[in-house]
């Protein structure tokens, strides 16, 4: 890989460095940056943990056992856990035939 040299003046230099400062406080002050996650919309096909759990009719412990099996997919955010209606669709179904 070849390397360009380049030199700048010490005003150049701060301008430059100036601008991606500038650059890199708007971002972070208007949340522009794809690297903060959004929690699932709400009421949109999302559940909590609670929520799963009674619908499932099952122990955090079993739900636990299920993320681990590949049955229950949940969707972590930060260190909050959804689970979508689908996982919980498949869930149901794939419990359901390993039961029989």
């Amino acid at each position: 890989m070849a390397q360009i040299l380049t030199s700048y003046s010490d005003r150049e230099f701060k301008e430059i460095l100036s601008e991606h400062v500038k650059e890199a406080v708007r971002e972070a002050l208007h949340g522009e940056t794809a690297e903060k996650p959004t929690p699932p919309p709400q009421n949109i096909g999302y559940r909590t943990r609670a929520e799963t759990r009674l619908m499932l009719g099952v122990a955090y412990s079993t739900m636990h056992y299920w993320e681990k099996a590949g049955i229950l997919v949940p969707r972590r955010i930060g260190r909050k856990v959804y689970y979508s209606d689908e996982a919980i669709r498949n869930a149901l179904a794939k419990s359901r035939k390993e039961s029989k």
